[in-house]
Parts: structure tokens; C-alpha cells; sequence
């Protein structure tokens, strides 16, 4: 819409009001996110929803509530966009479980996770912890507020874009019901977004457990589970 981030505060000086009460009354609608397309390093490319600036700050604003209910529930095993962690957290896990023994690893690949995130079970799962129907709805308002494709609307019926500050926040509340599977199956594992690594201490285990959670992937969470690079290895050549 051609506002950049420095427009946003003149914006709400004369707005805010309005903002404030399409929120209150239910009537606002988020548009729908511009599609932008980035280079992966590893060839082929990461497909982005950018919000406009409002529907940034209001998703943020979002975010701010609901991280501190949702860190309260995640696993210790979740490494990815949390307060207080990161990549450097994950790798120090994983030398931990190598040096008890746990020498294979099942390095999980999930097909265009962002793009194929199921709405109805994401509110499902948001509901296990939020009892107030307004947010709920404000959700899933950004959940199905479409995609601008070269200037082409798109309905979007699945996924959260990824490019808005929402966006990581919910990856991390639908695979948190992974999280609690593999907690109740007794699994180490180490996740970091969609990138997740269970380890076991035999080829043969790692191979069973593959089988199962990609079942488990498949079914009850409906998300794919890519075939040609989800592996059962050795945590020291899978990345």
C-alpha cells in the first residue's frame, strides 16, 4: 500500500482512533500479504508474505501477548525465533546427546511447512491455551487474508506466510504438538523452526521412529513430510 515504516507514526497520529475502534468492533481486515521470493543458498527459493506496515504492528502487537503464555508451554527441546535462544543453544544439545550416546540421528524434513500449516487445527491448538474468541478471530483473519502475486489476488485456504512477525510465533505453537508426541514417546530431539532432529542410539530405532512420526506428521498434524531428504544418519555428516 506504499506506506513505509516511517509513514506509520503520522499514520496513527491522525488514525488511531479509527485503528482502535475497527479493532474493538471486529470490522478490521488485514490486506492481503505481498508474495516475495528470495534465494535459498542451497538453490530454489523461500517464498515470503510481507504484511503491509499496519498489519505489521498489529500482528506484533499480537505476538507481544501471546509469547509469554505460549513460552510458559513450549518444549525445552525448541530452539527457533523464542526469547533467549537460538542456533548456538541447538548445536550445544546436540553435542550433549552425541556424548551420552546417542549416535544416529532422524533429521525430519518437512515439504513447504510455512505454505501448508491447516487453519482449522492451528485455531484448535491456539484454543488449548486462549479462551478469548476476539483474538481467535483477529488470527484467523491474518491466517486467511490472501496473497498478492504479482498483483494477482490469491485466496490462501493453508499456511501462515512467512515474513510477519505472527508468522514465526504460530510455526512454533502448531509444531509444539510435535513436541509434546515426542516428549510423551520419550525422544531426544532437538527442534529449531520446522528443522527438527530426533536421536536415537541404533540405525534400526531410527528407522522405526521415522516411520512413526512422519505417520504421526502426515495424519494428525497434515503437514508432508519430504521423503528425499528426511534421513536416519550420523549427526556428524547430516547437517
Amino acid at each position: 500500500d506504499d506506506m513505509t515504516v516511517n509513514d506509520l507514526l503520522p499514520y496513527l497520529r491522525e488514525n488511531k482512533t479509527e485503528l482502535i475502534a475497527s479493532l474493538r468492533e471486529d470490522k478490521y481486515k488485514p490486506a492481503p500479504v505481498k508474495r516475495v521470493e528470495i534465494p535459498k543458498p542451497n538453490g530454489g527459493v523461500r517464498r515470503l508474505g510481507i504484511p503491509t506496515v499496519v498489519d505489521r504492528m498489529v500482528q506484533q502487537a499480537v505476538a507481544q501477548i501471546l509469547t509469554p503464555i505460549f513460552e510458559r508451554v513450549f518444549s525445552d527441546n525448541s530452539f527457533g525465533f523464542r526469547p533467549h535462544r537460538g542456533a548456538h543453544d541447538a548445536i550445544e544439545k546436540v553435542v550433549d546427546l552425541y556424548n551420552q550416546g546417542y549416535r544416529r540421528v532422524v533429521g525430519l524434513d518437512l515439504k513447504a511447512y510455512f505454505d501448508n500449516v491447516n487453519h482449522d487445527l492451528m485455531i484448535k491448538y491456539l484454543r488449548q491455551y486462549i479462551d478469548d474468541p476476539w483474538t481467535l478471530r483477529l488470527i484467523r483473519k491474518f491466517l486467511t487474508s490472501g496473497v498478492l502475486d504479482h498483483g494477482l489476488f490469491a485466496k490462501s485456504e493453508k499456511g501462515t506466510p512467512q515474513g510477519g512477525p505472527l508468522s514465526p510465533l504460530l510455526a512454533n505453537i502448531y509444531l509444539n504438538e510435535l513436541d509434546k508426541e515426542l516428549t510423551r514417546r520419550g525422544h531426544h530431539f532437538v527442534r529449531y523452526a520446522d528443522d527438527c532432529n530426533i536421536y536415537v542410539r541404533s540405525q534400526r530405532a531410527g528407522e522405526r521412529v521415522m516411520r512413526s512420526i512422519t505417520q504421526f506428521l502426515e495424519k494428525r498434524l497434515k503437514v508432508k513430510v519430504n521423503p528425499d531428504k528426511t534421513k536416519v544418519g550420523s549427526p556428524l555428516r547430516l547437517k
